[in-house]
């Protein structure tokens, strides 16, 4: 008995270009949620870019609180380390970030994150846990603070803060959000730029076959 192989509902790969796929009206018209290929491997490299970013900026904020501590009076011993180590971290997540641009990943790649997923709830999520540290940081700094012209004591405040609360949370919350927030768009603006890129995903538009999770190549 001859055994026919169903026929899938989606079209294949090949049934259209690159840039065809990539068009953001197709997008539109199949909506945000669908899954695809390519928003497989620009919610991938968003991912990842995320996270190098992230430490990025972390190990650059670790310079700066350095630097505040150098100017507040630590000694170097004290702030040296600091800003070393984060001078280490920033160098190296920068190379791995460089590295991401033309990295298309295999299929079923996925990356799972809790934080937020835009810039709007990074921004909202980062002001929410400074707020909550103030509420118990800022009576319990006032009450134990000498008596000092007011604006030198909120100048040299706000940049406690700044360097030891905001640039961390900032780093921890909002960048990566900003990133996994953009990342189908920057696929599309990268791969219109980079012609390594194209090659790549033209490469895996050749070779990609419709898998369970994942039935379509597009849209982006």
């Amino acid at each position: 008995m001859t055994r026919i192989e169903p026929v899938s509902a989606y079209p294949p790969a090949s049934s259209r270009t690159l840039a065809e796929w990539m068009d953001p009206a197709l997008a539109v018209l199949h909506g945000a949620e669908s899954r695809s290929r390519l928003r497989e491997i620009a919610d991938a490299r968003a991912m990842r870019r995320g996270m190098w970013a992230s430490f990025l900026a972390l190990g650059s904020s670790s310079v700066i609180i350095g630097l505040v501590l150098l100017a507040v009076g630590v000694s170097s011993s004290a702030s040296m380390p600091t800003m070393i180590v984060g001078g280490i971290i920033a160098v190296a997540a920068g190379l791995f970030l460089a590295g991401v641009r033309g990295w298309v990943p295999k299929p079923g790649t996925s990356y799972a994150t809790r934080g937020a997923g835009s810039l709007g709830g990074g921004l909202i999520a980062a002001a929410s846990i400074f707020g909550a540290i103030n509420v118990f940081l800022i009576p319990a700094i006032i009450s134990s603070v000498d008596p000092m012209p007011l604006l030198v004591l909120d100048g040299g405040l706000a940049l406690m803060l700044i360097s030891v609360f905001v640039i961390p949370l900032i780093s921890v919350f909002v960048i990566p959000a900003a990133i996994i927030g953009r990342g189908r768009h920057t696929l599309r603006r990268e791969a219109e730029r980079d012609q390594r890129l194209a090659a790549a995903l033209e490469r895996d538009r050749v070779s990609w076959g419709p898998q369970i999770a994942v039935p379509m190549f597009g849209p982006l």
